[in-house]
């Protein structure tokens, strides 16, 4: 082996590595990142906040001032505890975006003191420096910050006339936010907190309190029962804080198993692949002297970017694909073992990172003239077919099967046409919305078989519409990669005499319509739903559970 086919063959097995690595990492990093931020901010901020309420409240009213002078020493108290958390001024953005909108707070405070901000003013003053904590804090939390400004313009407002025409525009704009975020917050909550917040929704302080905010909104002289305010917002203040507190810690306690998870997966991928990388380099060197001067008989031609020698790493790719066959075997055998229903997902999870890492490995192995080493039954039916194409995206919960008729493939097509469809359903999400769907549907031809791919992405001009079915006849990658995905599924094609064509809907989006030659297929429907006897494969030739691939069996989530 010489130097430059050493040096792309640990190029090339690095790179499946760092595909399987990095993302497992970057996911354990992330998890146990969020659940210690978390844990190091939620309680600080949410002190400063209501501290500050309660500072803002007693600003507006006729309090005696050795009780708000105690008050503004508590906020202090609470900003400098938040101070030290966040590792202020080199710790969290958020949170140091809110501590330095608070150093503004005693210039307020001076302005409060000398009388140069009437009561309306000073409430709009201090929800200013709160404001900025909405990024730090849930729904829950934002609603029932709302409702103690609710509160504090009431105060603020209780002297006089009562509250004016805009004073009542404010409030009643303030309960439409509010009850906008009450009810978003119940949908991303655990089943205990849930169930507490449907309790609190349903609860008679919380339709009183609709009832006061509907009389502000249509009443010209305020409140009908100005005492009712009081013990009805007293009383849902408290509740909402012990319902965020609770649901904070549940939700933290949820996140634990998933982090530790993450962890552990990252770790196993992290070594087996230094260990992959290490073989490699202690192979190359004991063959270096043995392959110096490749033999005649040996030696392979290479041309181009996408070609290079068998041989030695056809050989690696092939050991790397029955590694990660058995590893899928494994995770599919411990998936079906757990009890527990989020380790279950979590090992599904890694099966679906083993899914696509094995594409990679197949697809090199293709591209580079081989045949990948997978076993298939020698029918495979279509609809399994399609499915583990699905498997081998990352949004693979986005692809739905629309009318997908029964058939059978020649199981020699399998791999290929799985790598095919999967870069046609990469491609379809890429472009389209992140939130829609993309339908795969398959009919019987009188020349084979068709299977669409459509999404609702914008689609392709003209010129890109020929680019693209010039690219995927074309024996030879193009320039850069903007373009190899459909290259690639062009080469795919090409081995099975199957036929891509791409059009454009004319309500948008893009239709990519693979062909397949009637040599490939069998179990054509006859008039009946199922199909004919002399049709449906033999059962020595229906896919038996012993001989699927572990990724035949993994399953999709």
């Amino acid at each position: 082996m010489n130097r430059r086919l050493q040096i792309a063959g640990g190029v090339l097995l690095v790179t499946f590595w760092a595909a399987a690595t990095v993302p497992a990492v970057t996911t354990a990093v992330r998890a146990l990142t969020d659940r210690v931020a978390s844990d190091r901010l939620d309680r600080p901020v949410e002190e400063a906040i209501l501290a500050l309420e309660a500072e803002r409240r007693l600003s507006v009213t006729d309090q005696p001032i050795l009780e708000l002078t105690a008050q503004r020493g508590r906020t202090d108290d609470a900003t400098e505890r938040l101070r030290q958390a966040s590792g202020f001024p080199d710790g969290d953005g958020t949170a140091t975006a809110f501590l330095n909108r608070l150093k503004e707070l005693p210039e307020l405070r001076a302005k409060v003191d000398g009388d140069r901000l009437d009561r309306r003013e000073v409430v709009t003053a201090y929800t200013v420096l709160i404001d900025p904590a909405a990024d730090l804090t849930s729904p829950l939390s934002r609603s029932r910050e709302i409702l103690a400004e609710q509160d504090a313009l009431l105060a603020a407002v209780s002297t006089g006339r009562g509250p004016t025409a805009a004073d009542r525009t404010r409030l009643t704009q303030l309960a439409g936010v509010r009850r906008a975020l009450f009810s978003a917050a119940g949908t991303g909550l655990p089943a205990a907190a849930a169930q507490r917040h449907r309790e609190l929704a349903g609860s008679p302080a919380m339709i009183r309190l609709s009832r006061i905010e509907d009389e502000i909104a249509v009443s010209r002289d305020g409140i009908k029962e100005p005492a009712a305010w009081s013990p009805t917002f007293n009383e849902l203040n408290t509740a909402l804080w012990d319902l965020q507190d609770s649901a904070a810690r549940e939700t933290a306690d949820a996140d634990t198993v998933p982090a530790v998870t993450a962890a552990i997966w990252a770790g196993t991928v992290g070594g087996i692949g230094f260990v992959a990388v290490l073989a490699l380099l202690i192979a190359a060197r004991r063959t270096r002297a043995a392959t110096a001067v490749p033999s005649a008989g040996t030696a392979t031609a290479a041309t181009g970017p996408w070609h290079r020698a068998g041989g030695l790493l056809h050989d690696l790719d092939r050991r790397n694909q029955g590694l990660l066959q058995r590893q899928l075997r494994l995770l599919d055998a411990l998936a079906r073992r757990a009890d527990d229903e989020q380790n279950a997902a979590d090992l599904r999870r890694a099966g679906t990172f083993g899914n696509r890492l094995r594409r990679n490995v197949e697809k090199g192995i293709t591209l580079t003239g081989g045949t990948p080493d997978r076993g298939w039954p020698r029918l495979v039916p279509m609809t399994d077919v399609l499915r583990e194409a699905a498997a081998e995206i990352s949004d693979h919960d986005r692809v739905t099967n629309a009318d997908v008729e029964p058939g059978y493939l020649a199981g020699t097509a399998a791999t290929d046409l799985i790598h095919l469809l999967a870069e046609l359903l990469e491609n379809a999400a890429t472009f389209a919305p992140a939130d829609s769907h993309i339908v795969v549907a398959g009919e019987h031809d009188p020349a084979g078989y068709l299977i669409t791919v459509t999404d609702v992405g914008p689609g392709m001009t003209d010129d890109d519409l020929a680019t693209g079915h010039d690219v995927m006849t074309s024996p030879e990658p193009p320039a850069g990669g903007t373009w190899w995905g459909l290259w690639a599924a062009g080469r795919f094609a090409a081995r099975q005499d199957a036929v891509i064509t791409l059009q454009n809907e004319p309500s948008g989006g893009l239709v990519a319509t693979v062909r397949l030659p009637l040599a490939l297929i069998t179990g054509r429907p006859a008039a009946t739903d199922r199909p004919a006897a002399s049709d449906r494969p033999a059962a020595s030739d229906r896919p038996a559970a012993s001989d699927r691939p572990a990724a035949f069996e993994m399953v999709v989530e």
